[in-house]
């Protein structure tokens, strides 16, 4: 029986580390840099593994997690892994199996990523078996921050939503219009602003619906609740609807597990029940604000 298991969820910025027992009691945790293999080297991987992971307890297994992790870069990774971990079984997968196993466990539904960005899948409790291709923040990513970012600013600049809101934001953020469309369109990195804005929409929001909440905060807070439903409500047509026709169901059968995670799922978590669980009868059985719990339970031996 393997006693010890390393975990890492990894993204583009960071990675998460967990070194577990048998029964998932953590020993040790760590993070650095994250590693994607689209973006990093060979050499810049091998690095990070071994000058900023602190490890000093060799664990007789590794399961990676990471984006980027695709079929044709798994071995490359596996490898690379090897070459730091010489002694121990090996293996390295997509962050969205990595989603689906922390909130699905060995049983079968549909996992979805909602954080930055999106994405989406059929799971069958062991492996994806299907995967709406999520296509970005420009193409899809729909339920996403950046694309609730986005949402909102098309919103206070051509005037859907209040124009009270328009000031409040302004003002939060220090922004003018040119200045949002430079970081848009000239900045790099425009994805991660726009999912910037989401803690703003999660403050109104929580301005709003407090007792002593003014007029302006309520109506601000309802535009924003219809808002994140629309989000939420594209995310499910565009990405979730193939899933239930492959597995043969229709919106009147019998309902078909959901999970989330992300930190978009987490703080949203009301509107996003409120389209899957109220108008589409979709049970959410879990949602996690990020995997590492999931997958510590879902790794012990």
């Amino acid at each position: 029986m393997i006693m010890t298991t390393l975990i890492a969820d990894s993204g583009s910025t960071k990675t998460d580390w967990a070194l577990i027992d048998a029964k998932g009691h953590i020993l040790w945790s760590d993070k650095t840099q994250g590693i994607n293999p689209f973006h990093l080297s060979d050499d810049d991987i091998l690095r990070v593994l071994k000058e900023e992971l602190t490890l000093t307890l060799l664990p007789e297994r590794v399961s990676f997690y990471g984006s980027g992790v695709t079929e044709a870069m798994k071995l490359r990774m596996e490898n690379l892994l090897q070459q730091r971990f010489s002694q121990a079984e090996v293996h390295a997968e997509s962050d969205l199996l990595g989603a689906a196993r922390a909130v699905l466990g060995s049983c079968p539904g549909i996992a979805c990523i909602l954080g930055t960005g999106a994405n989406s899948c059929l799971y069958d409790g062991e492996r994806i078996v299907l995967n709406t291709p999520p296509l970005g923040y420009i193409l899809g990513d729909e339920g996403s921050g950046a694309v609730l970012g986005r949402m909102f600013l098309n919103g206070i600049l051509k005037g859907s939503l209040p124009e009270t809101l328009k000031q409040e934001y302004l003002s939060w953020s220090g922004l003018d219009y040119p200045s949002i469309i430079d970081k848009v369109y000239r900045q790099p990195l425009a994805n991660r602003y726009l999912a910037s804005i989401a803690p703003f929409i999660s403050m109104q929001i929580k301005n709003g619906t407090a007792p002593d909440a003014s007029v302006t905060s309520h109506q601000h807070a309802e535009a924003l609740h219809l808002l994140l439903v629309e989000a939420f409500e594209q995310f499910y047509q565009r990405n979730i609807t193939p899933y239930l026709s492959s597995a043969g169901r229709q919106q009147d059968a019998s309902p078909c597990q959901v999970a989330f995670v992300g930190s978009i799922a987490h703080h949203f978590e009301h509107p996003l029940r409120q389209v899957f669980e109220e108008c589409h009868q979709l049970s959410v059985v879990q949602i996690l604000q990020a995997p590492m719990k999931g997958l510590i339970d879902y790794h012990r031996a």
